[in-house]
């Protein structure tokens, strides 16, 4: 990259353009408002400019061996330029040597220095020098430090790093050894690993997990080797936070433990997490989170931070150069004879000072905040005293010179960055109003400006892709007198809801083509009547005249056309849609595109720069290549497929355009494939061009040929299919673009029969020239609509050439199981239903008042004095008679073919060898405004790409990189990004490779560590949405430019995300950002727990088999473990082994758990006791998994056997049970990889019996069945299983929702039912359910049990409310698994992931410790400003509850009162019935499966329990003001603790209509641990309401918060009106809370007086009154401590009957009870309760059993025999 600026700039022209063609606006006033807001780069502004500062040096490593510091090998080791042939002195910055002294004295230490300082030399310089001295002292082979990376790819560079020291070392003799241990490596390199321990081991905290724990032979010589390590380093550890980091800081203790270090370096890298002005107090931050993670003391002295220096002369300020500056600026070039030189350009010197280095008053010199180049050339401009746009340019010139410029140490003295933020275009809204008097704003927002307290609200507008008509989506209320209301364009409701509608509203203009009736299409009409009548299908999607006011009430208003449904049809232009399909695909938006088409056109123009600068030399990395990032999974899959999609679309149209060309403009049929095939190079037979499309590029003589024929086929249809016009709505075609039209040879030939046309009078009227015209019209109607006579639209042909191409063709080129379009008949009489009775889809209406009879009529030649006359007063009749003999002329001459579809109905086809398609390539053509230029150019520019030589086109590819990626298919993906010599040529050494490695590009990847390449050579990265933090996104920027060149950070910013929207307008606060300390809660007990399982399971010294399967004895009906291994984990040894271990782990963090509720001296005896039990135990939802699948093979093949069942029915049961097969084979599968999601460590962690890191615990699963296509590593893809976080997944994974994997959409279409016990399939096939009722005051669960019995409180236990009828929630069916189905490719219609309308409740059940209490932090929230003592609100802190989350149903479903979803007890297969726009998508396999079974309805649920925080404000609050309170808090927590906004639910208690409390939790694994500080730290609530004031466009006041002062700190725009009345995406509004955007409001008084009371406010305990404790006796053999778990074993060693539920709270909390046993409502204490308790559950009818006394335990289970037997 030459020059970033140029390279910027051209980027955002192309993104301009392409972004602005779509913008077809037919009203002047919207498009002269949208042109205004582009012309000001509204969109896309000037990027940051960040340049790296210089660190100040401090000696060399030769210096210091000369001094004796370092052993004398390092002065050899550590050279730069050794590679390169001119090894010199490796020159060290001052807080590197600071680190080397602190090593040597054995002191652990961090840096927080910058990138590019050398942060890796500040501890791989000490550890080795420490190793080399070691050595002499003794040799034995032994690994003394552990190096753990967050990421793959940090690993990975590392390594390489190292190798460059050791060059020139002959191999075996190297002086240190260095080894990556990181899950990617073969099996040969773990055994040497193994066998020749490495003095450093470079590592991710998941496979350190993984060798501490599994006990096979390698992994346990590798952990002995390590044994007395000396050094362990964590990089980036302010990355680590939440669950992640707490997992991470345990497993640093049980290396302490295990490696028995005696005096063990900790050392750090990270990120500064403190805005403190102070850097002592910032260090102070950054020494207590390092403390924690490492378990020892670390100081604010032991943190060693950046110490800059200017690295221009430092005699010189601006003041000396300004003088200096005009001439510096206007030199044309910029050139220094040495650096010396380029020390004192005065230019030079005003950059350092201005973009690097920030001198402060009695502080250290620091880094200068980013700034952009505009703002960077009016300080340039008004310092130099010269023009704006002469300084811009001359700094421009300056930095690109300054770049090539070296120090004498040979890095770029000013290594910079841009940071390019581009903001989707989001949306056009205006008032119900005039034109001329209408409201028009790009900003979202609810109201007019300063027009809210007169309710005119603003409606999104929508344009239509032909003609640019506006449309407004609205919903409508009512009847008698409806109201509309503004609505989502993809938010909709079931069709039948009356009360309810969705439509659009379309102002009602005198230029407007629609007037009722008369202009519909005509398959909505019934033509067998004398007086045509709309079908009874089309009569509820008739467009309705109406008059709406601007506040949107039915009167004398504006005229209008309300649509009601779907977008049928245009009433501007008549462009008729689908019955099926999305709305947001047939009308745009501000611009057409979203953020898919976005990133595809952003990344495809760097990419194609990237690749004209040529082949790198022959020593340098390859940077043609862009790495993107993304924060979900699913959205990498969808963009690699929309990117891929364009790219395949893209290169087809420019080699028809190229094929056009060779041919002179003209080509047929008969050799249109031929010639596309020739243009895209593939008569070539070099090994590139043929592994291009064949999947064995070696193929060769007749198989070529055929697969070569097979080709030809496929473009052949791939041409005729994309003339259909409107079939890519982002991407016009040639015909669309007047790039290609079609003639039809020999017209004007056939014009001049006159004896064709003598029986009818208008054509025997006609000039030669009429019937052309005419005749043409027909004939682009007949093909438009694929009525055509061709090979490649026939069933049969396209059938074989399925089969062939999938057996030679790679998968670009195949069809897929796509569903292939053929050939239709046009009709000229009425068009018959099919079975179903929908209209025929083979048959094409052109009879009355069809599309194309509208064509004929309203051609201007009728006009024409010869026709006038004749054709006047004619009837639909007449009209359809001319087409006739037209047609009957047409086959006479051999255009058309005449075919009797069925008795008496004739259907016409267009030859398709009768037509020319003509290139139209003239300057005429582009100057016709009506076509899009951008893609007019860019065809013509490719299609000059393919008529080159040689080209890259066919390199340009993008594949997700994921976690839910295999890793041999990660790991081949990543040798393609790579693509050094070394992978080209390992690569070629394998013998079952036949063609060159292929060339990756593009990568879309989620930030996880599993990515492992090589970035050094990278300078464009891409945020496809802006990261949580700012250490995320220097993480992920980070990546760009780490070799000192010139770099470019784009980051798109979604229009609805309020926090892509807040850093776009804020964007320094992102790029120079603070990082938050993270919140580590090593108190919490299933942290706990799953570590003392996995020093369980170490000291077991079991080496567990990879894949589940073998630990299980399969043949009996509970699937036990299998003897042998459970009598080698229930050994006595073991648990003694294990029991010491973990206490010894556990003296590590007593002083941080000691205050827990939970924890007991006995804790890790009772934890180690019971590990047996509960490894077995976390095996049951594979067992439950493989029952399920092995019944649903049975009941398949049962209905293949029966007798009585149809052949579809058959057909359909052989196809469930080879996908049935095919999960039960992976769900069996031996020798998984670490990476499979039934790995048997990897699914332990996944239940929460071992630490999960950054793994989802409990997750859900879908099946995604296998693709066929090339193998990858030679394996044939077997199908898989993607999970996710059981949360989200309820909604992600729900009833019909699609899931995006590896460029394909499957839709899950069924439930994997729980049939594998007896007791979830009842005899009448029905499904056990759960019954539960949720408390209508507090939202408090009180569940029924999974064997059906009902709860029986009658009173709330959390509040004491009064349980009513209408709080029982029914039919509840815990989810864990769920099947899909393969849709279609991802294609770039797609622009974001399609999400289904769900409504979620979330309602919880506090949960007690072992001992019965439950730990329950109440806090008051104290107004600090106000003398009333009174609180403001109450938060009630639940370290743990069980959460259940609710799938209630469709969120537009006509009756709220029926909950759930419509299921197939039997098949679990997901009902369309009540599904919004369930019709819109095509038909799929009818599952005929036992039909007689009718469907049942369920409610989904998952559950899992968490910390949850619970806000109640003191007084009641309005609707509004909750929602508002509600907006406000969450976005503030996000912005304050830096999460993101999937990562935190907040939802309102009770429920959506009445909205007491507002409940929060994180919804997300390895949350950020951010409601225990909202709970316990006295000012972090202040700080969260303090941040939503701010962003509610509030400056900061200078002291405390007032309502009063609220106005005179609203943030204004520049002319003085307001940003947004009620709420705008920058402040309160996002995507997720779209259903409370009627009721957010900004201004709402009681939500801002709350929320002004709040920042002032203090967070203080409120004393809790704990019940007395009761006498406690041990039992005898049982742990102390521990009454519950004594009370349980006598329960169990009696034989007695376990309770249905305990430990408990009963009496809204204030009394604890150990047992219920509901069928007799007896519940049981353990601690005697008091009277007035007492007296109080027996009025409730319960019996209370006092069980206090563990003495008489055995003589009450035999006195009350009938309760416990």
């Amino acid at each position: 990259m030459q020059d970033v600026f140029d390279f910027r700039n051209r980027l955002i022209d192309e993104y301009a353009a392409f972004s602005r063609s779509f913008s077809r606006i037919a009203a002047d006033d919207l498009a002269a408002r949208v042109d205004q807001e582009y012309a000001r780069g509204r969109y896309w502004p000037e990027p940051l400019i960040q340049i790296n500062p210089n660190y100040k040096r401090d000696g060399t490593v030769q210096k210091l061996v000369k001094d004796g510091s370092l052993h004398p090998a390092c002065a050899v080791l550590f050279q730069t330029g050794k590679v390169e042939g001119k090894p010199s002195d490796l020159h060290l910055y001052k807080h590197q040597m600071q680190a080397i002294a602190k090593a040597q004295n054995h002191q652990s230490y961090v840096v927080t220095t910058g990138t590019g300082s050398g942060k890796s030399l500040s501890f791989f310089i000490p550890i080795i020098d420490r190793i080399l001295k070691a050595k002499q002292a003794d040799p034995t082979p032994r690994t003394r430090a552990i190096v753990i990376y967050p990421m793959n790819a940090l690993a990975n560079s590392q390594l390489e790093e190292l190798d460059k020291f050791l060059h020139g070392y002959d191999s075996g003799h190297e002086p240190f050894s260095v080894r990556r241990y990181t899950g990617q490596e073969r099996g040969d390199e773990r055994k040497a690993i193994a066998d020749n321990p490495p003095d450093i081991l470079l590592t991710n905290f998941m496979m350190l997990e993984l060798i501490l724990t599994r006990f096979e032979d390698i992994d346990r010589r590798v952990v002995d080797h390590c044994r007395g390590l000396e050094f362990l380093v964590l990089d980036e550890l302010h990355t680590y936070r939440g669950r992640q980091g707490a997992d991470v800081a345990m497993l640093v203790r049980r290396i302490r433990e295990r490696l028995q270090t005696e005096s063990l370096v900790c050392i750090g890298t990270s990120a500064t997490m403190s805005s403190a002005d102070r850097e002592d107090d910032r260090n102070q931050t950054v020494a207590e989170v390092a403390s924690l993670l490492f378990g020892t003391r670390i100081t604010a002295l032991d943190v060693i931070g950046e110490t800059l220096e200017r690295v221009t002369n430092p005699a010189r300020d601006i003041a000396a150069v300004k003088p200096l500056l005009k001439a510096a600026i206007t030199q044309p070039t910029h050139a220094w004879p040495s650096f010396d030189a380029f020390k004192d350009d005065p230019l030079a010197i005003w950059v350092e000072l201005n973009l690097g280095i920030d001198l402060p008053k009695d502080q250290p010199p620091r880094r200068a905040k980013p700034i952009t180049l505009k703002e960077a050339a009016e300080r340039l401009a008004a310092d130099a005293s010269c023009e704006f746009e002469q300084a811009r340019e001359g700094l421009r010139r300056f930095l690109v010179a300054a770049h090539d410029m070296r120090t004498p140490q040979g890095r770029a003295p000013f290594a910079f960055k841009l940071h390019q933020f581009i903001s989707g275009p989001g949306k056009v809204l205006a008032t119900l109003e005039p034109v001329g008097q209408r409201h028009i704003t790009l900003d979202a927002q609810r109201f007019a400006p300063g027009r809210q307290t007169e309710g005119t609200q603003l409606y999104p507008v929508h344009f239509c892709r032909d003609c640019g008509q506006e449309y407004h989506p609205v919903w409508r209320s009512g009847k008698a007198t409806p109201s509309f209301d503004p609505r989502e364009i993809d938010d909709i409701s079931s069709d039948d809801d009356e009360e309810s509608r969705y439509g659009f509203l379309c102002p009602a203009r005198p230029d407007l083509d629609y007037r009722g009736l008369e202009n519909v299409p005509d398959s909505w009409l019934d033509l067998a009547k004398s007086e045509p009548k709309i079908k009874p299908a089309y009569k509820n999607a008739v467009p309705e005249a109406v008059s709406v006011t601007p506040q949107g009430q039915t009167g004398s208003g504006g005229a209008y056309w309300f649509i009601p449904g779907k977008f049928r049809f245009c009433l501007g232009c008549g462009q008729t849609h689908e019955a099926y399909g999305k709305d947001i695909n047939r009308l745009a938006s501000l611009s057409g595109e979203g953020r898919s088409s976005a990133t595809t056109m952003l990344t495809l123009s760097a990419v194609r720069q990237l690749f004209e600068l040529g082949d790198p030399q022959a020593d340098q990395p390859d940077p043609r290549k862009l790495l993107g990032f993304t924060d979900n999974r699913q959205d990498a899959a969808l963009q690699a497929g929309h990117f891929n999609d364009f790219i395949f679309l893209l290169t087809l149209r420019s080699a028809l355009v190229a094929a056009l060309q060779k041919a002179g403009g003209v080509l047929t049929e008969e050799h249109l494939a031929d010639a596309v095939f020739k243009a895209l190079g593939f008569d070539r037979t070099d090994a590139g061009t043929l592994a291009e499309y064949l999947k064995t590029p070696k193929l060769m003589g007749l198989a070529r040929q055929e697969a070569q024929r097979t080709l030809r086929y496929v473009l052949g249809y791939r041409l005729l299919r994309d003339l259909r016009r409107g079939w890519r709505f982002n991407n016009p075609n040639l015909d669309q673009l007047n790039l290609l039209t079609i003639t039809y040879r020999g017209l004007d030939d056939f014009s001049q029969q006159g004896e064709l046309f003598h029986q009818n009078p208008a054509l025997d009227s006609m000039t030669p020239g009429q019937r052309a015209h005419l005749s043409e019209t027909v004939f682009n109607g007949m093909r438009r609509a694929l009525c055509l006579q061709t090979r490649y639209l026939d069933a049969v042909e396209q059938e074989r050439a399925k089969t062939t191409a999938f057996q030679y063709l790679n998968d670009r080129w195949t069809f897929g199981d796509e569903n292939l379009e053929t050939s239709r008949w046009l009709i000229l009489s009425k068009r018959p239903d099919d079975k179903k009775g929908k209209p025929r889809a083979d048959l094409v209406p052109g009879g009355a008042r069809s599309r194309l009879l509208k064509e004929v009529k309203s051609l201007p030649l009728w006009k024409s004095p010869n026709l006038m006359g004749t054709v006047k007063g004619w009837k639909d009749a007449h009209w359809i008679e001319l087409l006739q003999v037209l047609l009957i002329g047409a086959s006479h001459y051999g255009y058309v073919q005449r075919h009797e579809v069925e008795s008496q109905l004739i259907g016409w086809r267009l030859n398709a060898s009768a037509m020319d398609w003509v290139l139209v390539d003239s300057p005429e053509a582009e100057q016709e405004g009506k076509h899009n230029r951008f893609f007019r150019q860019l065809y013509l520019s490719v299609a000059a790409t393919l008529n080159q030589q040689s080209h890259a086109l066919f390199e340009f590819e993008a594949q997700e990189h994921t976690a839910q990626v295999d890793a041999g298919r990660r790991q081949l993906l990543e040798q393609r990004f790579r693509f050094t010599e070394k992978d080209r040529r390992d690569w070629l050494e394998n013998p079952a490779h036949e063609a060159p490695l292929e060339r990756l590009p593009v990568m879309f990847c989620s930030p996880t560590m599993e990515l492992g390449v090589d970035i050094s050579a990278l300078n464009t990265v891409y945020l496809r949405n802006v990261p949580p933090t700012p250490a995320n996104y220097a993480q992920r920027s980070g990546r760009a430019g780490r070799s000192g060149q010139q770099a470019l950070v784009i980051s798109y910013c979604a229009a609805l995300s309020p926090h892509d929207q807040w850093f776009f307008h804020h964007a320094n606060e992102m790029v120079h950002g603070v990082v938050r300390p993270p919140t580590l809660d090593l108190a919490n007990r299933d942290l706990i727990d799953s570590h003392l399982h996995a020093v369980w399971l170490a000291a077991a010294q079991v080496q567990l088999d990879t894949s589940i399967a073998p630990l299980l004895d399969l043949e009996k009906p509970d699937k036990p473990l299998v003897p042998a291994l459970r009598a080698a984990l229930e050994a006595p040894e073991v648990t003694l082994r294990a029991t010491e271990s973990g206490e010894r782990l556990m003296r590590q963090v007593r002083p941080l758990v000691a205050t827990s509720g939970w924890f007991t001296d006995a804790h890790v005896a009772a934890t180690v006791q019971q590990a047996a039990a509960e490894f077995s135990a976390s095996f049951g939802r594979w067992r439950v998994m493989v029952d399920a699948t092995r019944k649903q093979m049975d009941m398949a093949d049962q209905v293949v056997k029966s007798y009585t069942t149809t052949h579809a029915e058959k057909q359909n049961a052989q196809r469930r049970y080879g996908d049935a097969a095919r999960q039960y084979a992976v769900l069996l599968k031996s020798g998984n990889t670490q990476n499979s999601d039934f790995y048997t460590y990897r699914y332990l962690a996944s239940q929460g019996f071992l630490p999960g890191y950054n793994f989802p615990r409990l997750p859900l699963m879908a099946w995604i069945p296998a693709r066929g296509g090339t193998p990858v590593r030679g394996k044939d893809d077997e199908g898989s299983m993607v999970s996710r976080p059981r949360f989200l997944a309820l909604s992600e994974f729900g009833p019909r929702s699609l899931i995006y994997h590896q460029g394909r959409m499957y839709r899950v279409v069924r439930a994997k039912l729980n049939v594998g016990s007896a007791d979830h399939v009842s005899g009448n096939t029905t499904l056990a359910t759960v019954s539960s009722r949720v408390c209508s005051q507090c939202g408090y669960a009180h569940m029924g049990t999974d064997d059906g019995k009902e709860p029986i409180e009658n009173e709330c236990e959390n509040c004491g409310a009064l349980l009513t009828d209408d709080d029982w929630v029914r039919d509840l069916y815990r989810i864990e698994t769920v099947e899909t189905v393969p849709v279609e490719r991802i294609s770039i219609n797609d622009e974001d992931r399609q999400r289904q309308g769900f409504e979620l409740q979330t309602t919880y059940r506090f949960l007690p410790g072992r001992e019965g209490r439950i730990a329950l932090q109440t806090s008051l929230v104290l107004d600090t400003a106000s003398s009333d003592e009174s609180p403001l609100a109450s938060l009630k802190y639940a370290p743990a509850a069980q959460l259940w989350r609710i799938n209630r149903g469709w969120r537009r479903r006509k009756e709220k009162k029926h909950l759930g979803f419509y299921i197939n007890p039997i098949t679990g297969q997901w009902s369309k019935k009540d599904e919004p726009g369930g019709n819109d998508d095509p038909a799929e396999p009818a599952e005929d499966l036992l039909d007689k079974v009718p469907n049942q309805r369920i409610v989904p649920f998952v559950e899992d329990h968490r910390n949850v925080l619970i806000l109640r404000p003191d007084k009641p609050l309005e609707l509004q003001a909750m929602a508002t309170l509600q907006a406000a808090l969450k976005r503030g927590i996000e912005l304050v603790f830096q999460i993101e906004e999937s990562e935190l639910v907040a939802e309102p208690l009770p429920t959506q209509d009445e909205r007491k409390a507002l409940l929060f939790y994180e919804a997300a694994e390895g949350g950020a641990g951010v409601l225990t500080r909202l709970a316990t730290e006295p000012d972090a609530l202040a700080q969260v309401a303090a941040k939503a004031l701010e962003l509610m466009h509030h400056h900061a006041p200078s002291g405390p918060w007032t309502v009063d002062g609220l106005p005179a700190l609203e943030v204004k725009r520049n002319d003085g009106s307001s940003i947004c009345e009620a709420g705008c995406y920058q402040c309160l509004l996002s995507y997720f809370n779209q259903p409370d955007h009627e009721h957010i409001n900004r201004r709402d008084s009681n939500a801002l007086g709350l929320l002004v009371a709040l920042a002032n406010a203090r967070v203080a305990p409120q004393a809790e009154t704990a019940p007395p404790a009761a006498t406690q006796t041990a039992f005898p053999g049982s742990a102390p401590g521990d009454l519950h778990a004594q009370w349980l074993a006598a329960l169990k060693a009696a034989g007695c009957q376990m309770p249905d539920e305990g430990p408990l709270t009963v009496l809204g909390g204030s009394a604890q009870m150990a047992a219920k046993y509901a069928a007799t409502r007896t519940l049981v204490a353990l601690q005697t309760p008091s009277p007035e308790t007492a007296a109080a559950l027996e009025e409730r009818g319960w019996t209370l059993l006092d069980m206090s006394d563990p003495s008489l335990w055995a003589q009450q289970f035999a006195d009350h025999a009938a309760l416990f037997n």
